[in-house]
Order: structure tokens, then sequence, then C-alpha cells
């Protein structure tokens, strides 16, 4: 397992990380991260959502709680109010507030069914009845009231059911007024307007309670989720600026020093950056590499003589360039030759043994002038031929010109040869020495056909 490990990380090592081994995965995380930011938002508002209908539900009902109290109170004022002054629009506003209370009372207990609270259930009904034991004491009340006044109750069936004791059904209608006064300010009404606030108070905060707890809880949840957003924010933004960072390492750096090395003709180092961008520079090398290649042919073929495979024209300009700047104060020793007879062998047996000639004559130049170091040879062009000779010792001209000889007699060619020598050449210049070579050779090329002229007569004369 270890080896394996380790041969991964070597093979990742030398091939670099792939482009698309970093864009996928990052690619899915980050639509993995929005998928799940969009999850989390949507939590966060149901949660927000829950814990504002949570405070809303709090306040209505604490609303519609107040109410009943408000509306309570208000029949306790009606009632002493008609009581007191037997003014029967005292007694139609209560009879209006009661059968309104009583349509809230349901409202109220539905309401409070949202919070599924027992003890807030309790106190809530345990008020109404106190404020139904109430209602009833102020009824009779006010039915006293009335049948000592003797005021019509046909119309109000709350106050006219209310039932009398049999002594209170007998009471004179001054000790009905009386009894009707009485009733409303006994310990035991009072008790019971006490009490009714006091069990509203306890069901508003048993809901309070309740409602406290579950908005902790809702709180604590939505803090939750968007602490996970925050993460999840961070997390992506993360990974951007790591995938910014491996970018501009792996892409933007190699990619500047690449387009450096290209400007410079230099190879791409295939260790940088990205697998693919490797992969570019392998074979951009590759490129460079045939193209050095084909210049170097090209220019061996631009400065070879394609018939001896000699250096041409163009080669000895450019060693003569060379030589001028790089051995300055040398010592050169030039040679001019020409290949004797070519016109007439082309002329008589054809360009092909022409052509033959000359290559026997290259081979030949080269085996006794340019065998050696500081020795090169070259072919001008047609029958011209020329060799230089930079810091060799002059001692070795003779055994040099020698070997020519001879080969010239084992190839059965004849070549015309002058020379020139400088032991400084900054005392003189090439021109110099190659038009002082030139003119010795055209000397022994002189005697050559003398001798030619000379070797005709003879046969002439044989002939004769």
């Amino acid at each position: 397992m270890d080896n394996k490990i380790k041969r991964f990380l070597d093979n990742r090592k030398k091939n670099g990380v792939s482009a698309k081994g970093i864009i996928v995965p990052v690619i899915f995380v980050i639509l993995l991260m929005h998928t799940a930011i969009i999850v989390n938002t949507l939590r966060i508002n149901r949660a927000g959502q829950g814990l504002s209908q949570t405070t809303q539900n709090n306040f209505a009902y604490a609303q519609s709680v107040k109410t009943l109290q408000s509306s309570s109170e208000m029949l306790a004022d009606k009632a002493r109010l008609f009581v007191n002054t037997g003014d029967s629009a005292y007694l139609v506003e209560y009879v209006t507030e009661l059968r309104t209370l009583r349509a809230r009372d349901h409202s109220v207990s539905e309401t409070l069914a949202v919070y599924d609270n027992e003890r807030a259930r309790e106190q809530l009904q345990s008020a109404q009845e106190i404020a139904q034991r109430r209602s009833r004491m102020e009824c009779r009340a006010m039915r006293l009231c009335a049948e000592s006044r003797g005021i019509d109750l046909s119309s109000f069936s709350e106050v006219a059911t209310a039932p009398l004791s049999p002594v209170e059904a007998a009471y004179s209608g001054e000790e009905k007024a009386n009894a009707a006064s009485s009733l409303l300010v006994s310990p035991e009404y009072l008790q019971l307007m006490n009490q009714t606030g006091e069990h509203i108070d306890r069901a508003v905060q048993a809901v309070s309670n309740a409602t406290a707890e579950s908005i902790a809880v809702q709180s604590a949840t939505l803090r939750k989720y968007q602490t996970l957003q925050w993460i999840m924010t961070l997390t992506i933004i993360l990974i951007l600026s790591l995938v910014c960072v491996m970018m501009f390492v792996l892409l933007l750096i190699p990619l500047e020093r690449s387009a450096e090395d290209v400007q410079r003709g230099e190879p791409i180092p295939d260790g940088r950056g990205l697998t693919e961008f490797r992969r570019l520079a392998v074979a951009y090398n590759e490129l460079l590499h045939h193209r050095k290649m084909m210049e170097t042919y090209l220019r061996q073929q631009s400065q070879t003589d394609a018939l001896t495979g000699l250096p041409n024209r163009l080669a000895f300009q450019n060693y003569v360039s060379q030589i001028s700047w790089e051995n300055a104060h040398s010592s050169v020793i030039v040679f001019s030759l020409d290949v004797n007879g070519l016109k007439e062998t082309n002329d008589h047996k054809g360009h092909t043994f022409g052509d033959a000639l000359l290559r026997n004559c290259a081979t030949c130049i080269q085996a006794a002038l340019g065998d050696g170091a500081g020795k090169q040879c070259f072919r001008f062009g047609g029958d011209e031929f020329a060799a230089f000779w930079v810091d060799v010792p002059v001692s070795e001209l003779d055994a040099a010109l020698d070997k020519f000889v001879k080969e010239q007699a084992a190839r059965n060619v004849s070549i015309s040869v002058g020379c020139a020598y400088a032991e400084d050449l900054s005392e003189t210049t090439v021109d110099k020495l190659f038009e002082e070579a030139d003119k010795n050779m055209y000397d022994e090329k002189a005697e050559y056909h003398r001798k030619q002229a000379q070797a005709v007569l003879e046969q002439l004369k044989l002939g004769l």
C-alpha cells in the first residue's frame, strides 16, 4: 500500500496537476455548496417566519385576553351605572357588550389552541367561569333594579332570565333596589372581580413563558442555520481563492516565464505548471529541436558544395570573417588551387567525367591540405579551390606539398597550386594573402600550359 501511494505521489510530481483535475472537483464542490446554501436559505426563511409568527401569535393572544378583561370591567361599570341611575341606555349597552364578550370567549379559546399550553388553558377557563359568575350576579342586580323601577326586560333575555331567590322575588320595589346596589359591592362580587384579573394575568404569563421558550429554541435554530450559511459562504470564498492561487502559481507564472524562454529561443522546462502546460512545453521543445536541426542542416547545405562536399564560397567568406576576428594575431597560410584540364575533359568526355574529375581533385586537396587541426579547404565554384592553415607550423608545408603531388599522381589528376604566408594576420589582410597565392597559382598554371603545349609539339614532330 505504501509503495502504491509513493508511486502515485512520484507520478503526480512528475506529471503535475491537470487543469481538469482541479476544475472538475472545484465545480462539483461549488455546485454542491451552492445547493446547500439554497436549502439552508430556505431553512433560514422558514425559521425566521416561524419566529415572526410565534411573536405575532403571542401578541394577538395577549391582546385578545386583555380585551376580555377590559370587556369584563366595562360590563361591571355598565351594571353599576344602570343600578345607580335606572337609565335603560346602560342596560342596552350592557346586554350588547355581554353578547359580544361571549363571542370573544370562543375566539380567544381558538387563539390559545395554537399554543397547546395546558396551564394557560386552565387559567383562561377559570377566568371565563369566574367572569360568567360575575355576569350572572350583575344580571341579578340589574333585574332587581329593573323590577324595582318597572322597566320592561322582554328584549333583554340575559337579564330577564337571571335567577332570583324566593326572598329576593318577594322584596318590595325599594328593597329590590337596595338589594341590587348591595349585590354589586358585596365581598363575593369584588372577590370574583379580583380573581378574574388574576387568572387572566396567569394565562397571559403562561403563554408568554411558552412563547419565550419557543422563541429561544427557534432563535437558536436560526443562529445555527445562519452560522452554517457563513461557513459555507466562507468555504466557497476559500476554495475560489485557492483556485486563483493555484492558477497563478501553476499557469500564469509558468506562462510568463515560458514566454520569456520563447522570446530567447530557449527550450521551455517541462516540469513547470499544469499537466496540460507541461505537455505543451514538451511539444514546443520537440518543435524547437526539429527547427534547430533543420536550421543546422540548411546552414550546412547553404555552405556546402553539393558536388564535392567541401565548404562553398559562403562558408569561405564566413570563415575569413571568423579568423579575422578570433585569430587576428595568428599565423596564416593561404592556398589557391585550380584544376587543370577540366574544360578539355568536359568537351571531350562529357560533364559526368568532369564532375568525377572535380570530386577526385577535392579528395586530393582535402587529403593533402585539409587533414589536421587548423586546416580547412573550400570550393569556390567551377575549377577553383582554396585552403587555409591557421596556426599551423610552416615547417609542415613542404611535406604537405609533397603529399599533394603524390595524391595527384595516385588519382591521375593535375591541380595548380599557389600559396602565401603571413606570420601575423594583423599585419596584412586575407584578401592580400589570397591575391598573392592566386598569383602564384596562375604562375604554376602557366607553366602547366607551357608543358602541355610542349608535349603537343613533340607529338606533332614524332608524327612527321
